[in-house]
């Protein structure tokens, strides 16, 4: 079953983790620490477990805490990667690109990678610079 977690929530579970006290946490992440206290403990009571153990020092993940903080980590990564794939492509489909290049240096090569490329990405257009000083300057 999916649940409905706010990505910010997420954010700021972790950055509990990292800060070790809500109190820092807060400080760094720009919210009041009673509210941050508080969506950790609705983040805590939908997902049925305690994540962290309160202290006079602070707070430290539980093993259930670590656990869900090492995967989450993961997750974020693969959401950010997903995220800048995207980008990438949306700047790509619409855009075009200049390639300089000295004919005489790996042309069939180079070729074969251009007509393997254009059969890859027709919504992109290419234009061909010749420029000798940059096959100069790469040697």
């Amino acid at each position: 079953m999916r649940r409905r977690i706010q990505l910010i929530t997420l954010d700021y579970a972790l950055v509990v983790a990292e800060e070790g006290s809500f109190l820092g946490a807060s400080r760094h992440m720009g919210i009041h620490h009673s509210a941050l206290s508080r969506r950790i403990r609705d983040l805590e009571d939908s997902l049925g477990t305690v994540l962290f153990e309160r202290h006079a020092g602070g707070v430290r993940p539980t093993l259930d805490g670590a656990e869900f903080l090492r995967n989450l980590r993961r997750v974020l990564i693969d959401l950010d990667e997903a995220l800048a794939m995207v980008n990438t492509h949306r700047g790509l489909e619409a855009g075009a690109m200049s390639i300089g290049f000295d004919a005489s240096v790996h042309a069939i090569a180079f070729l074969d990678a251009v007509a393997d490329f254009v059969r890859r990405r027709p919504d992109i257009a290419l234009r061909f610079v010749e420029d000798k000083r940059a096959a100069t300057r790469s040697l």
